[in-house]
């Protein structure tokens, strides 16, 4: 990054999320692996993949975990999914209706567990596309651990409305 500062924060901040740490001088009662994928990169917008799975030494599975930094390459700044819509919209309520009327009539959704899904949360896992907002769930959030990490794909022109395309970080990748 062309902000020396910036770049340190943002690599800082990686680290946290990837779970680095030093190693204790006695042994640890799990492993753990990590790695990243680029999942989308345009203009100054890097969308990072952080996963990880974490498994306790006599456990029946480890854990998988992930977590996306989306990050403005040209400032360091790591947006959230507010961030995305106009302010003072009712985004989460109408992300919600958009997942709910995925989960129930859509075929591929029939694993989610009943009652489970609730809503979408200020903190959901999410990217971006050209094309699409993508929102993630973790293993037994609303299905069981085999399904993975279940994702459904809310197309921009279909929330167009509520986006902030004033915004920086729509701006950031259009």
């Amino acid at each position: 990054m062309v902000n020396q500062a910036a770049e340190r924060i943002v690599n800082a901040k990686l680290m946290e999320m990837s779970q680095v740490k030093r190693l204790p001088e006695q042994p640890l009662d799990y492993t753990y692996t990590g790695d990243y994928e680029v999942v989308f990169f345009h203009k100054t917008l890097l969308e990072l993949e952080l996963n990880g799975y974490n498994y306790p030494f006599g456990a029946a599975h480890g854990m998988p975990s992930r977590m996306y930094a989306i990050i403005n390459l040209s400032n360091g700044h790591m947006y959230s999914l507010q961030e995305l819509f106009k302010p003072g919209s009712r985004y989460l309520e109408e992300l919600s209706r958009l997942v709910g009327q995925q989960i129930k009539n859509d075929p591929q959704y029939a694993y989610v567990f009943p009652g489970s899904y609730t809503g979408i949360k200020a903190d959901q896992l999410f990217y971006v596309t050209n094309e699409a907002l993508h929102l993630v769930f973790a293993p037994y959030d609303i299905g069981p651990y085999a399904v993975g990490f279940p994702e459904f794909t809310i197309p921009f022109d279909d929330i167009m409305n509520i986006v902030n395309t004033e915004g920086e970080f729509w701006q950031s990748f259009h």
